[in-house]
C-alpha cells in the first residue's frame, strides 16, 4: 500500500495478492493492524501529507496529487478530521513551532 500511495488500492487487490478473499482478508487486517485496510491507506496518505508539509514548500494541491488524492477539497476534509486544522494551517503551526 505504501508504494502505491498515490492511487486508491481496492480491497479486492489486497485479497488477491494474499490469495484470500475480500472478506477474510479484511478480518485478517483489522485484527493484525487494528484498523480497517481503507482507513490504513488513508493513514498513510495523510503521514505523507504531513511529511511533505513540513520539509517542501509543495502547493498543498500538489501534496493532495501526490498522495492520492483527486482534489484538494478531499485531502483538506479528511486532514482537518484527524489533524483539527487544514494542510495549509498545520503548515504554518509546525513551522512557527
Amino acid at each position: 500500500m505504501a508504494d502505491n500511495i498515490d492511487r486508491r488500492v481496492t480491497l479486492d487487490e489486497l485479497a488477491a495478492i494474499a490469495r484470500l478473499s475480500s472478506f477474510h482478508f479484511a478480518r485478517a487486517f483489522t485484527r493484525t493492524l487494528g484498523m480497517p485496510p481503507h482507513r490504513y491507506q488513508q493513514k498513510l496518505r495523510l503521514d505523507r501529507a504531513c511529511e511533505l508539509l513540513a520539509t517542501t514548500d509543495m502547493r498543498v494541491i500538489d501534496i493532495a496529487l501526490a498522495v492520492g488524492y483527486e482534489r484538494p477539497q478531499a485531502l483538506a476534509r479528511v486532514f482537518s478530521r484527524v489533524h483539527g486544522m487544514a494542510p495549509s494551517q498545520w503548515r504554518r503551526h509546525r513551522c512557527s513551532s
